[in-house]
């Protein structure tokens, strides 16, 4: 797809890869983006970024966690045209205490946004885009901690492996309806969300994994994002960014 001139909604949209997707979406000459978070503060932070590049930005406060504001949001963004580009990226860690001491509320709201809400905003914009005549780019963000197990956060890594199953299942929705459905899988990433692993520090756990790689910055992610929406071969894949591992020094 051709991102000149599209209409784009990206979640998570206040900071880190969500607010670099946006900004390189506007670089490419997008139209309209609509920026969704529930940090108003961090998304005219990003606004100013987007309109900087030329293209319109449209905040939209919504806790995706909320199906009735999910399912507005989607409504009120059919009504104003529809939307060619939808990257569902909100997302959080369990955070402190490691599994299994996690509390469960905790789990329950990580499930919520990184599982849940993740279908149902992929379940409304196929159907906006169905009604639109078809065609469309869905890119849902998973993590590489969503392809091989681990403790400290069990309940993190089953909803990224969750979306990507689901994103995956997607694609024969590109031979029905023109609709590609894809995820990206990143890999450690230099987002705010790392700094809240251990509350207000990195994790006593990742520390050792930290040590060992080059964490990625936001526009890696969003470079392979954009990637996934301009290349239209790809439906029910997932392109998955790793990070280089340092050099051992003698």
């Amino acid at each position: 797809m051709d991102i000149h001139g599209r209409s784009a909604l990206v979640s998570g949209a206040a900071a880190g890869i969500g607010r670099a997707t946006a900004v390189a979406l506007a670089e490419k000459g997008a139209a309209k983006i609509l920026l969704v978070d529930i940090d108003e503060a961090g998304l005219k932070q990003t606004a100013q970024l987007v309109e900087g590049a030329g293209t319109k930005a449209v905040i939209r406060v919504v806790d995706v966690t909320d199906s009735e504001a999910l399912a507005k949001l989607f409504g009120d963004a059919e009504q104003d045209g529809g939307l060619d580009i939808v990257f569902n990226n909100a997302g959080i860690l369990s955070g402190p205490p490691a599994f299994p001491d996690t509390p469960l509320k905790r789990i329950q709201l990580l499930i919520a946004i990184n599982f849940t809400a993740v279908l149902e905003a992929t379940w409304h914009a196929i159907q906006m885009m169905k009604r639109k005549g078809g065609g469309g780019v869905i890119i849902n963000t998973s993590s590489t901690g969503g392809l091989n197990p681990y403790l400290s956060d069990a309940p993190y890594a089953a909803t990224k492996a969750g979306v990507l199953m689901f994103s995956r299942s997607c694609g024969p929705l590109i031979e029905t309806d023109g609709i590609r459905v894809n995820a990206v899988c990143p890999g450690v990433t230099n987002t705010p969300i790392l700094a809240k692993t251990g509350g207000d520090k990195v994790a006593d756990w990742l520390e050792p994994l930290l040590a060992q790689i080059k964490v990625l910055q936001p526009e890696d992610i969003a470079d392979a994002v954009l990637g996934l929406i301009e290349d239209d071969t790809q439906s029910g894949e997932f392109v998955v960014v790793q990070n280089e591992r340092i050099a051992e020094t003698a």
